[in-house]
């Protein structure tokens, strides 16, 4: 199940990221990697939220400077 919702996005930003379809991407892209970044959805729960295959995680998480492994040098040990 999907919903819509609206958000009011400053003109700046839309014309840096090229159309309002973009900005939405964008939108959804920054909220599934920000729920990642506090620990709220897993990796492979992101890929299927942003409809990416598992194996191409890694090269999206880069392009945000998000690295893949996430681990403390004690859990590393």
């Amino acid at each position: 199940m999907s919903r819509s919702i609206s958000i009011e996005v400053p003109d700046e930003l839309l014309e840096l990221l090229g159309s309002e379809e973009e900005t939405g991407k964008e939108a959804k892209r920054s909220l599934v990697l920000g729920l990642v970044r506090r620990g709220k959805i897993s990796r492979a729960k992101a890929a299927e939220l942003l409809g990416i295959d598992l194996w191409d995680l890694p090269t999206f998480l880069s392009e945000y400077r998000m690295p893949w492994f996430d681990y403390s040098r004690k859990q590393l040990e």
